[in-house]
């Protein structure tokens, strides 16, 4: 059995070079030098099993997602991801869980070139928390309170399928085995838009990430920015997954609205700006799709094909 200190030179150890970083791993603390010129961007995010993740969970894939998660945040920031912390409380020092999270969780970190420069483990329930910094040009954060009347909404990839995944895991839906383990691996192997969103920045100043579902996400744009919108469930992208799923047009676009777990970009652009930000999603090859506008009137109107939607659906929260 693995002690503290040996588990965390055996698996986590080794990855913490990188710009800005003084002293990585091996002290009391880390030492960190920022940039002059950039503003630091850091998030923190917790994952419990039972709450975030189903029991059981493939390491692999959860190790990944536990810094995607994260890492969506500081794309929503337009922010070039740096480095990384990790509290890691674990039932068992199990080899082999430890094996495949850590190679899920440095397949991401690696290909973010992001260091790990710190962190915890601890005997307990399974959890994760991880917290990430990122560097963006002083001034240039996209921000949830920069929306502005007359701005298109777009989101970045598809939506749903996190939702579809957890509505199946707790079966209230019943997918083919096959057909599960898909929705399983495509809510887990989410895509990072990092190197989109700092593209982005050039025409987009209001952006956060679909975490909680789109319709609540964009609520927290609405209240910061003091604006309402428009917006047309029935246009917001899905996976073709969901041709194989036995749900109705409507069933299919609450998911996408409410379920939440996406970790797309939900962002807002100028019509002004719409030529040069098409061009940006076709050079880095990331799907845009245009679902509402702001408005100015400070409410929130949700239409399905151009229909008021009245239902009282809710997006996610802890409490």
């Amino acid at each position: 059995m693995l002690g503290e200190f040996a588990l965390i030179k055996e698996f986590f150890s080794g990855h913490d070079k990188g710009r800005g970083i003084t002293l990585g791993i091996g002290d009391d603390c880390a030492l960190l030098a920022p940039d002059k010129n950039s503003e630091l961007a850091i998030t923190t995010d917790t994952l419990n099993e039972g709450i975030h993740f189903f029991k059981g969970e493939d390491p692999f894939y959860l190790g990944y997602k536990s810094l995607l998660v994260n890492i969506s945040d500081l794309a929503s920031m337009g922010a070039r991801p740096a480095f990384f912390t990790l509290s890691l409380t674990l039932p068992d020092a199990d080899e082999h869980f430890l094996r495949e999270f850590a190679r899920g969780l440095f397949a991401l970190a690696d290909k973010e070139r992001m260091a790990l420069i710190g962190g915890n483990t601890s005997k307990g329930p399974l959890s994760v928390t991880i917290s990430a910094y990122g560097y963006v040009a002083k001034g240039c954060a996209m921000r949830r309170d920069l929306a502005k009347p007359g701005d298109i909404i777009y989101v970045s990839g598809n939506l749903g399928t996190g939702g579809l995944f957890v509505k199946a895991g707790y079966h209230e839906l019943e997918l083919s085995p096959e057909l599960f383990s898909i929705v399983h691996e495509k809510a887990q192997l989410i895509p990072s838009r990092t190197g989109f969103a700092r593209a982005l920045r050039r025409v987009c100043r209001c952006a956060l990430d679909v975490s909680d579902g789109t319709v609540g996400d964009l609520r927290h744009i609405l209240e910061r920015s003091d604006v309402g919108a428009i917006l047309n469930l029935d246009k917001l992208p899905l996976d073709s997954i969901f041709d194989k799923v036995n749900l109705t047009s409507l069933e299919k676009a609450e998911l996408a609205a409410f379920g939440g777990c996406d970790y797309e970009l939900l962002f807002t652009v100028s019509p002004k700006n719409i030529s040069l930000l098409e061009k940006i999603a076709l050079r880095r090859q990331v799907k845009i799709t245009p679902v509402g506008v702001i408005t100015d009137d400070k409410k929130l109107t949700l239409l399905f094909e151009n229909k008021p939607y009245v239902k009282k659906n809710k997006p996610f929260e802890h409490f």
